[in-house]
């Protein structure tokens, strides 16, 4: 009986988040701009030149490396109050600084999890080996992680 109030309330959750429009904050949006251009630049540079690429925050860049640079009032990890995305919480990822991701040629990459957040609000770039990218946004009005 409990697990299926559980689910009910997840499914009012997800039709609340679908119907109840909020666009990210201006500086979450630049930064989201930011980290795709970071992943398509280093994804064409390392088929293009058949070398793995390294994406890295807070790092100056260099020869085969990318540095990624975020908005004023934009900082690297989850805050406190913001509990792990439901993909990750059986994961074993607890997290605080963002490591580098490398990128294969072959469309492959080193899998791993940044968080950024501004206050309350957060995002979530969650890249699998296979290269594939899922970028996720706290909404802390209805306390649940959603695609962004």
């Amino acid at each position: 009986m409990l697990a299926s109030g559980a689910t009910f309330l997840q499914q009012v959750t997800r039709i609340a988040v679908a119907l109840w429009p909020s666009p990210l904050c201006r500086p979450l949006r630049a930064a989201r701009v930011e980290l795709d251009r970071s992943l398509r630049l280093a994804f064409r540079l390392a088929s293009l030149h058949h070398r793995t690429v390294v994406l890295e925050p807070r790092r100056q860049p260099a020869e085969g490396r990318i540095a990624v640079r975020l908005p004023k009032g934009v900082r690297w990890g989850r805050p406190p109050a913001v509990p792990l995305p439901p993909s990750l919480e059986d994961s074993g990822w607890r997290g605080g600084d963002p490591h580098p991701i490398t990128v294969m040629p072959q469309r492959g990459a080193l899998a791993n999890v940044w968080f950024l957040h501004h206050g309350q609000e957060a995002l979530c770039l969650f890249l699998d080996l296979s290269g594939s990218v899922e970028l996720l946004r706290y909404r802390p009005r209805l306390g649940t992680w959603t695609r962004c």
